[in-house]
């Protein structure tokens, strides 16, 4: 009241002196551009917040002042003074002054001294001009000319003045839960959906209470893995692109840390690493000193060997030029470096860059849409694109899948013959497509469990062909892994645009057996006075308002059927291949479970991916450059980015139960055997094994299948499989979820 309103006890809710004066002074300044004086009182400021807008002109005072009068006498003055200091913005994110002593002294109201009290006093005249995290001597002004306010109108003595006057400003932020590392992607993908939803005053100043789906623990470890990932990948394949910054090698001498401390904090420097400044060298080591978090009074010093700089030696032709033979050929005394301390190890500190490369990667419960985990790149700070969610890249084979799921859904049995020889079409203008296989070579008659395990590409367009390509467009359409697919052959082998959030959401369809699965990150959005506005589609409760007490609560599990299950399930036994003898090995290294899962890797090896699932969890990780280039070769998604999943997967899957695959009810699991290796396949009821395997089934003539299939028009022009008798009945492509799925 001090700072506000001396007389608010008094007033009838307008202080009419006040509003003179601020009228003559105000008349004084027409056209002067100056903001008009303030003669609120607090009554008026409560009516402003509830009740108007934020204008500056006279027609909206005049209506405060009417207002502010009704209220003063509708309501006590206790009750308007409650609402006031519990509705008061006050910076930092805080609405009220229990919320600001908490953002400003990590302390509740009650443990507030008078110079802290005061300081939150002088804040609702300009809050970010007041701020002492932003502005100490404003605030500190700010605060000193409130405590005289008190002192003058009699709130405190002459003693407690003078006492809270001498108090040092040191402001404190709450301490709150810890960061979460790289959670930064999926905060803003939030706080983007928000805005839609509700529009920006509402999301970021209504109060909204928003439950997210976010595992603090699983998104920490997915940035970890990622993190790791690049850095292996750059000090594989990159070069050291030079310091940070450099410092007068007088200065480093004199006082390295006062130096080092005015150095900037680059973007993207993670927690584990820190700003080095080289002090000294000799041939094979140089002398590192650095600031702990705490700084300028944490100095620390250690070792950089020559041997751990290595992997930044220049590249010739692609491949890593000659070894390194003195620190002197990369880091001089002032280079400012990035660098990794090793207190385990010495006391030595490894030589670190953020790396070009970049990935992202996403993981979630496929039976609720959950996403667990999202990163989108190295560091938000550094570079806000979210390429989980926006970057637009080739899936390569890992849209194979789907391809093959074509062919369950027509008839076709995994230890169906297909050929895996040269494949050719003429297009529509006129060119001739002639694609290759990874290796460039022909393997002949191939079952084709064998073609999705090892990739062929050869074997997978003589397939889409027998059972038609627009069938197979049309399954990418409905499982929504592009939102439009070409009706071209280059498409079926991932010759298409697409998010690896479109991905993974098509494979956790594939996970459930064919149920469509929208993935959420908010799990719910509460309007402060308690009721649910907004609660995520695969997440009510079917019995927890019935009273089964004692019952585990049942979850609505909404979804369109995009096929049948014991289509799908075939495909997921195709795809345990993939990871146990096929291309995703190095994926799955020491999980120890069944995962299915497929990689993908583009022309020219600009992009990388694998996505794989167990029943419980879909995770799929994609590394290339943001301006497409060569990753090297043999850089495929196995190598590339099934390290990242598989580290991040041991994690997530931490005592975890070992949840098989279980078949689909008519469906038998039956031995195959191809070029020695044994390998247990779906067959549907009424199918043998063998009875397909016969290389005179092999033609590009597209297949009669009889009644196993019934032609239906759609939007793409393809056939739509219905199922045989007893089957589901699959969606009509382009019928989606319209909530959060038509944003990505």
């Amino acid at each position: 009241m001090a700072a506000e309103d001396k007389n608010f006890w008094t007033e009838p809710g307008i202080d009419p002196l006040a509003i003179v004066r601020a009228g003559v002074v105000d008349v004084t300044r027409l056209g002067s551009h100056e903001r008009p004086l303030g003669a609120s009182t607090i009554t008026m400021q409560v009516v402003k917040n509830m009740l108007l807008d934020n204008r500056i002109d006279f027609t909206r005072k005049i209506k405060e002042a009417i207002l502010a009068v009704r209220v003063n006498r509708a309501m006590s003055k206790k009750q308007i003074l409650t609402l006031y200091l519990n509705e008061i913005f006050l910076g930092q994110d805080s609405w009220g002054v229990a919320a600001a002593a908490q953002a400003y002294f990590d302390k509740p109201v009650s443990q507030l001294s008078v110079a802290e009290a005061a300081m939150l006093g002088g804040l609702p005249k300009a809050p970010t001009n007041y701020n002492p995290f932003l502005h100490p001597q404003r605030a500190r002004d700010r605060r000193n000319w409130v405590i005289g306010q008190m002192r003058a109108d009699g709130f405190i003595t002459a003693s407690q003045a003078r006492e809270a006057l001498a108090a040092p400003l040191i402001p404190k932020a709450a301490s709150g839960p810890a960061a979460i590392p790289g959670a930064g992607y999926f905060v803003d993908a939030v706080d983007a959906q928000l805005v839609r939803m509700f529009g920006r005053k509402m999301a970021m100043e209504g109060g909204l209470i928003v439950r997210t789906s976010l595992n603090p623990a699983l998104q920490a470890a997915a940035t970890r893995a990622m993190r790791d990932r690049l850095v292996s990948y750059d000090h594989q394949f990159g070069v050291y692109r030079g310091p940070v910054a450099q410092i007068d090698p007088d200065a480093v001498a004199s006082d390295w840390a006062q130096a080092l401390s005015r150095q900037p904090t680059p973007k993207g420097l993670i927690g584990r690493w820190r700003l080095g400044v080289v002090i000294s060298e000799t041939r094979l080591r140089a002398k590192i000193s650095w600031l702990g978090s705490g700084g300028v009074e944490t100095p620390h010093t250690g070792t950089l060997s020559l041997a751990a700089i290595q992997w930044g030696r220049p590249m010739i032709h692609g491949h890593p030029g000659p070894l390194l033979r003195d620190m002197a050929q990369m880091l001089r005394p002032g280079d400012v470096i990035m660098i990794a301390p090793k207190p385990d190890k010495g006391g030595t500190v490894s030589l670190e860059q953020i790396p070009k490369v970049e990935g992202a990667m996403l993981s979630l419960d496929p039976q609720t849409g959950r996403v667990l985990a999202m990163v989108g790149g190295w560091s938000n700070r550094l570079s806000p694109y979210n390429r989980a969610i926006q970057a637009h890249r080739q899936p390569g084979s890992s849209v194979k899948p789907f391809d093959y799921l074509t062919a369950m859904q027509a008839g076709v049995q995994p230890d169906s013959t297909i050929l895996d020889a040269p494949f050719v079409q003429r297009l529509a203008d006129g060119q001739v497509y002639r694609p290759g296989n990874y290796e460039n070579d022909f393997l002949g008659p191939v079952p084709v469990f064998y073609a999705l395990q090892e990739s062929l590409n050869l074997a997978t367009l003589h397939l889409v062909r027998r059972v038609g390509l627009a069938n197979v467009i049309a399954n990418f359409e409905k499982f929504r892994v592009v939102k439009h697919a070409p009706l071209i052959y280059p498409a079926a082998i991932g010759a298409l645009d697409t998010t690896l959030w479109r991905m993974v959401r098509g494979y956790a369809a594939l996970d459930e057996y064919g149920r469509q699965v929208q993935p959420s990150l908010i799990d719910s959005v509460t309007a402060p006075d308690g009721h649910i506005l907004y609660q995520a589609p695969d997440q009510s409760c079917a019995n927890c308002m019935d009273g089964s007490a004692g019952q585990p609560p049942v979850l609505n599990r909404p979804g369109l059927r995009l096929a049948d299950p014991d289509s799908v399930y075939q495909v997921i036994m195709m795809m345990r291949n993939v990871t146990e003898h096929g291309t995703g090995v190095p994926a799955v290294k020491g999980l120890n479970r069944p995962i299915a899962g497929k990689t993908g890797t583009t022309n020219n090896f600009n992009d990388a991916w694998f996505i794989g699932f167990v029943p419980q969890m879909v995770t799929g990780c994609w590394i290339g450059f943001d301006k497409p280039q060569d990753l090297g070769h043999n850089q495929t998604g196995g190598n590339v980015c099934g390290p990242a999943w598989n580290q991040y997967m041991k994690v997530a899957l931490k005592g975890q139960p070992v949840i098989p695959f279980t078949p689909p009810q008519g469906v038998s699991l039956q031995n195959v055997t191809f070029r020695n290796e044994t390998v247990s396949e779906a067959f549907k009821q009424g199918q043998v094994p063998g009875a397909q395997s016969n290389p005179g089934l092999v033609a590009d003539d597209p297949l009669d299948l009889g009644g196993a299939i019934t032609p239906a028009s759609s939007a793409s022009g393809a056939r739509d499989f219905s199922p045989t008798p007893g089957g589901a009945t699959p969606a009509a492509p382009g019928n989606v979820d319209k909530s959060l799925g038509a944003l990505y």
